[in-house]
């Protein structure tokens, strides 16, 4: 259980968020019942997880880190940046393949169609969602030919831009940003690539301790875990359930 008691909290009004794109549209939802509940108010920055994890790294005055996956906070733990006790796992992510044709029933099925477009996907070296992506497309048979070229975006919020934007037909995205859309998308088996696994850390030597603990408390009650079906995403302690793999076409 996290404590709440620290010297000059009472002081406190503000926490410093870094949070990954994906996860940004939820944090803000939940930053706002937050301040209301506390009267603290959340100072959010977004960016893919490998950018905040960096800025983290050379001194960004982030008081709380929500990445994407468990690697970049667990080396901030590794790299003594935060403690290990101030660690937790806050959801689970969904990849979905969103297409302006009709949602395929399969990653074969899809290669089929004529692409008069690249395909977008996220960074896979700085945002987790774009590292599944890559795993995804390496189940394919070996020296299989992608019949498509692929743009990166710097996060997978870019790469759901690039697709909204019309600058492709078709995008790996989180199955958050895609859920609540009317655009016709596959959710891809969690099986095709590595659990995402999102973690949140508290930065050591941050400016707002007490607030930070708040958060992190506030991220892990009931309220808000049982809130995070309806973004897209599943509460830590979830287990899949059969029927989540189902396309969903609009």
């Amino acid at each position: 259980m996290l404590l709440l008691a620290g010297k000059g909290f009472a002081a406190e009004q503000v926490v410093n968020i870094a949070v990954a794109a994906n996860f940004a549209g939820p944090v803000k939802h939940f930053a706002s019942a937050f301040e209301e509940k506390t009267g603290i108010r959340p100072v959010i920055t977004v960016g893919s997880s490998g950018t905040l994890f960096a800025q983290i790294g050379h001194g960004a005055p982030f008081d709380i880190f929500l990445s994407a996956d468990a690697a970049r906070p667990e080396a901030l733990v590794a790299e003594g940046k935060a403690d290990k006790q101030n660690l937790r796992s806050y959801a689970r992510g969904r990849l979905a393949l969103v297409t302006r044709q009709s949602a395929p029933s399969g990653l074969e099925e899809f290669l089929t169609r004529q692409f008069n477009k690249p395909v977008a996907i996220a960074n896979p070296k700085l945002a987790p969602y774009g590292l599944a992506a890559e795993q995804v497309l390496s189940t394919l048979p070996e020296n299989t030919a992608l019949p498509f070229k692929l743009v990166r975006g710097k996060s997978i919020l870019q790469a759901w831009q690039y697709f909204t934007a019309g600058n492709v037909d078709d995008a790996f995205v989180a199955w958050s940003l895609v859920k609540n859309s009317k655009a016709n998308y596959w959710l891809i088996p969690a099986s095709m690539h590595d659990p995402i696994v999102q973690k949140m850390v508290i930065v050591k030597h941050n400016q707002h301790p007490y607030a930070a603990r708040r958060f992190m408390q506030y991220m892990m009650s009931p309220a808000v875990q049982n809130a995070l079906a309806d973004w897209g995403y599943q509460p830590v302690k979830a287990r899949q359930k059969k029927n989540e793999d189902k396309t969903g076409e609009r």
